[in-house]
């Protein structure tokens, strides 16, 4: 077997595994395209969350059951620094969400936001990443920068490291546009920063973590976060801290709490089930690594992340490519796509689509899609307000898949478009 037939085979049989894939939660028959709202969960996960009602609620060194916690809560952590690359598991800690996750992150370096310093932040991003920054940073006195956007809704990179300079403490990122889908260059752009100041650089991941591999080595980012939720388990956020600046950080805890990482950056108890839930995701992840090629199967959980991620990446370009060219053959005055668009960058970009239906609000498109089609897309600002701020609009539409996803998804979904387009036209003569 070829690559790109191993990879195809592949996401034909991990279709399976998603028990809500084809039906909602009263058992009929539907289409999700709102994976970028949260991931289909994986039957790994749901089943490693019913059985986790066995465990003790504390982790302990002498009961069987407090042993079976404790043990849980060490293989998580492993599997999540392997998962992202961090060095140790000591530099993940768990949260509510990411938005949580990134709301402690910014008080615990409350201390670095003084007058005379600055901060930037992208109109890019997820309101998480935005307004904890924006929030402590003034608290704090310091300056709060924003990078612009280009006219194709990327990212200004000139625009953004003209911003940088000596007194810059802090720079917050996206990996990926929750509304746009862009991809950005991590790597290229920490290291620019780099050079230019001593900036933290802080990494919001979780749209990219479902679609790409995450290497916090290769990027050279200070902190990321991402979420349970959109990587086939449950809701629950995960921050990576490294080790080196997690000691510019004074985190919020009690006083009882022991007080060196990872332990400092958690709040109370551990939710057991949630990160069973996140293990079961993570062993679905490595189970499709071991899948994903011919010859010699890696044992090492970050060599199947990788493999399992490389993979999905490899198999949602075609996707995104396949949607790309059959958006272009609708050639309607109505259809507006924003962000990359040219088939030939799909690969600059995950398979999520912002568009709009000239002459329908974005409610009634979902509605329409919903009650005609029994497909549901998003409407909304997509928490990514200032995209759509960007373009004079006070919401969007977006349809966005994931890797159980396949060209019959993008099929039907043009099927319906095409019949909101003729429904539309017809009633406008």
């Amino acid at each position: 077997m070829t690559d790109p037939d191993i990879i195809l085979s592949l996401f034909s049989r991990l279709r399976g595994r998603f028990p809500a894939l084809e039906i909602d939660s009263s058992g009929q028959k539907r289409l999700y395209l709102n994976s970028g709202a949260g991931s289909l969960m994986v039957d790994s996960s749901i089943r490693a969350m019913t059985e986790a009602g066995q465990l003790n609620p504390m982790p302990g060194q002498i009961a069987s059951p407090e042993i079976a916690t404790a043990d849980l809560h060490k293989t998580v952590r492993q599997l999540a620094a392997d998962f992202t690359g961090a060095r140790r598991p000591e530099e993940i800690s768990f949260h509510f969400s990411t938005t949580g996750a990134l709301f402690n992150l910014a008080f615990a370096l409350r201390k670095l936001f003084q007058p005379g310093k600055n901060l930037l932040v992208t109109d890019l991003d997820h309101f998480a990443n935005i307004t904890p920054w924006e929030t402590i940073g003034r608290a704090g006195g310091a300056e709060i920068r924003t990078a612009r956007l280009t006219s194709e809704l990327t990212l200004d990179l000139k625009d953004l490291l003209s911003k940088v300079d000596s007194n810059t403490v802090l720079v917050a990122l996206t990996g990926a546009s929750n509304a746009l889908g862009t991809i950005l260059p991590l790597a290229d752009i920490i290291s620019e920063i780099k050079r230019k100041s001593r900036a933290l650089v802080v990494v919001d991941a979780v749209h990219l973590a479902p679609h790409a591999p995450l290497d916090v080595q290769e990027f050279g980012c200070d902190f990321l976060a991402f979420s349970g939720y959109k990587i086939f388990g449950p809701m629950i956020g995960v921050l990576y801290s490294r080790t080196e600046a997690q000691k510019l950080a004074s985190p919020y805890r009690v006083e009882t709490n022991r007080p060196e990482p990872p332990y400092c950056w958690e709040q109370g108890m551990l939710p057991n089930q949630l990160l069973a839930g996140l293990k079961g995701a993570f062993d679905y992840l490595m189970d499709a690594g071991s899948q994903a090629k011919s010859g010699d199967t890696p044992t090492y959980p970050r060599k199947l992340f990788l493999r399992a991620m490389e993979s999905i990446k490899k198999y949602e370009l075609e996707l995104s490519q396949y949607f790309l060219e059959r958006w272009r053959r609708m050639d309607s005055p109505r259809l507006k796509l924003y962000g990359i668009s040219d088939p030939r960058r799909a690969l600059s970009r995950t398979p999520t689509f912002a568009l709009e239906i000239l002459g329908l609000k974005p409610a009634e498109v979902k509605r329409q899609f919903w009650e005609n089609h029994r497909i549901l897309i998003a409407d909304g600002n997509h928490y990514s307000a200032v995209v759509v701020r960007h373009l004079g609009k006070k919401d969007l539409n977006r349809v966005s898949l994931a890797h159980y996803d396949g060209p019959d998804s993008i099929d039907r979904f043009f099927d319906g478009l095409e019949h909101i387009i003729f429904k539309l036209n017809k009633s406008s003569l």
